[in-house]
């Protein structure tokens, strides 16, 4: 019992698992404004006066909502909303990325080769999408048929730490028949909150230096009693 109770406490004392926070500049956008974000638009007019990118929400529980085929959008094709990732962190580390976001259209029903569409992926900085393993593809995308919610959190791949240049791109885009025309049925991907966490490597030491340890210590033990026990009967 002793020395099961001394490896436990032995063992819980030894290990690390907390979780860093790691910057994303205003990723809960609180700040009801796109400060530390890059909006990129293929339209040629100005999305200030647009809706390609709105605000939505009270301060201090806004939402950044990305919009393509309203009447008062300007993407001809796609509308992306990204921003730099940091990646410094110690080398055994890996990081978590997290993401409440949800995607609407104004009908739904919608031809699936005319509805909006949506991708999030990371961007190597030369514009090839990229998945949580750092293969080319996705983290997340699909076509947008009406109302629904994501709360998404992917581990990546190690490699990525203290890499540089990587980028984190939420882009919705519109689906269009063959001859080039969309469906003029308005979409949006709305972003509440994104975070990136550094998750340390778990400070764990081997099993035998656990024994080993534990074992000291019920030796100790059992010594201080065996000389207690030969007091009491000399």
């Amino acid at each position: 019992m002793i020395f099961r109770k001394l490896a436990f406490l032995t063992l819980a004392c030894c290990i690390t698992s907390q979780a860093l926070a790691t910057a994303i500049v205003n990723g809960d956008f609180s700040s009801c404004d796109y400060s530390g974000w890059q909006k990129d638009t293929d339209g040629f007019g100005d999305v200030s006066v647009r809706d390609d990118f709105t605000m939505v929400g009270s301060s201090p529980n806004c939402a950044a909502s990305i919009n393509v085929d309203y009447g008062n959008t300007e993407a001809f094709f796609a509308n992306t909303l990204y921003q730099e990732l940091d990646f410094t962190a110690a080398i055994n580390s890996t990081f978590l990325l997290s993401m409440d976001f949800m995607v609407d259209s104004e009908f739904t029903g919608l031809d699936p080769d005319t509805a909006d569409y949506f991708t999030i992926a990371l961007n190597d900085g030369l514009g090839n999408y990229h998945n949580e393993y750092g293969a080319l593809g996705f983290l997340v995308a699909g076509t947008i048929d009406g109302a629904e919610s994501f709360n998404l959190s992917f581990m990546l791949d190690n490699s990525f730490v203290n890499q540089t240049g990587w980028f984190l791109d939420f882009q919705l885009s519109l689906g269009a028949d063959n001859s080039g025309f969309t469906d003029f049925v308005g979409s949006s991907l709305i972003l509440n909150n994104v975070s990136l966490s550094e998750i340390p490597s778990r400070a764990v030491p081997a099993p035998s230096s656990v024994v080993l340890l534990a074992l000291g210590f019920v030796g100790l033990m059992l010594r201080k009693k065996t000389s207690s026990y030969a007091g009491q009967i000399s």
